[in-house]
């Protein structure tokens, strides 16, 4: 069954594209979904999805103006917390947990088919991401020492485990995190590189032919128990961020957020001017421009960064954008909205 709902009372707050306006803040919006929203996908000005708790999903085509809502056949126990869509009609959900389950739409929703299904004790998957419109890639916690990758070539008609012998070993308690999604990167036509924590080392592993061949790097990051790498983005193919810190203690800072230059080999930790909190997700906006987001706060970087800049103390799971808008999901089915003064 599907929803259409209007929203109300919309506003939106412009926001230079530069970061010096002082009323920079989220915008709340009209709370769609009522249950935790972790998914977050920004296909273009206009078309948003979103998915979270109880496998609900919404969407927009309208900038958000309106809005689609359903519960997933079958699904209202699972946590979709990840989501891709290519535009307003076409998208794949992710569950976390211990079912992985990989659904797809081609009619706004109106149908889900169930692609990809995996029940096998230790199995939680984290993230996935899309080269292309037919090519994706997505990692689950490990299994019997090594993380279970899967990846497809023909849009989900099927997904095809890696071969385990590809994959270095994992250290003792090192996972993943599906705290958005967004543990998971790629980049050009091959790059990929997953984000890990909870061992000694916080690492990210990194692929240059999708997923064939790996090699990992140790990050400086804070490492053991929940704390680790949380998301990570990459500028370009050598350009890249990571945040994270504790879950636990979201108000500590300490080694949350590092950067490389060469591809992720080597990683800098941010120590001045990092963001002030543990942080679940980190997005590009464009050019230099990033955002991150957590429970405590969001920050702004103009620095591809190195540095950055406090604009809200309001706490959200995901963040997305275009070049000219960004929305943030949350706790409870919150969402935000920055629009940029440069947009139309």
């Amino acid at each position: 069954m599907i929803l259409k709902i209007a929203a109300t009372g919309i506003l939106i707050l412009s926001f230079f594209s530069s970061f010096v306006d002082a009323q920079l803040r989220w915008v709340p919006k009209e709370n769609i979904a009522g249950v935790h929203l972790r998914g977050l996908c920004v296909v273009n000005d206009s078309v948003i999805w979103a998915s979270g708790v109880g496998g609900i999903w919404i969407s927009s085509s309208d900038a958000g103006a309106s809005w689609s809502k359903g519960v997933i056949q079958g699904a209202d126990s699972l946590d979709f917390r990840d989501i891709h869509a290519l535009d307003a009609k076409t998208a794949w959900v992710l569950s976390a947990g211990n079912i992985g389950r990989i659904y797809f739409t081609k009619d706004r929703g109106e149908t889900w088919e169930l692609q990809y299904e995996n029940n096998e004790t230790g199995v939680f998957f984290d993230g996935f991401a899309f080269w292309d419109d037919k090519s994706g890639i997505a990692y689950s916690d490990p299994i019997n020492g090594k993380f279970l990758v899967i990846k497809t070539k023909d849009a989900g008609q099927t997904w095809l485990q890696i071969d385990s012998t590809a994959l270095p070993a994992v250290l003792k308690d090192e996972a993943g995190f599906a705290a958005s999604g967004t543990g998971i990167c790629i980049y050009g036509d091959s790059l990929v590189w997953m984000a890990t924590g909870g061992g000694t080392r916080a690492r990210v592993f990194k692929s240059t032919n999708r997923g064939a061949t790996w090699n990992v790097y140790d990050t400086p990051l804070k490492s053991g128990g929940g704390t680790g790498i949380f998301s990570m983005a990459f500028l370009n193919k050598n350009e890249g961020v990571i945040v994270g810190g504790d879950y636990v203690d979201s108000t500590n800072s300490d080694k949350n957020c590092a950067i490389t230059s060469d591809g992720g080999l080597t990683w800098q930790l941010v120590i001045k001017g990092n963001p002030r909190g543990y942080r679940s997700c980190v997005t590009i906006i464009s050019g230099t421009k990033l955002i991150t987001t957590g429970r405590t706060g969001s920050e702004f970087s103009h620095a591809k960064g190195r540095s950055w800049t406090g604009f809200s103390s309001d706490g959200y799971y995901s963040c997305d954008c275009t070049p000219r808008v960004c929305w943030a999901v949350g706790r409870n089915g919150k969402m935000a909205l920055l629009k940029s003064r440069d947009g139309p």
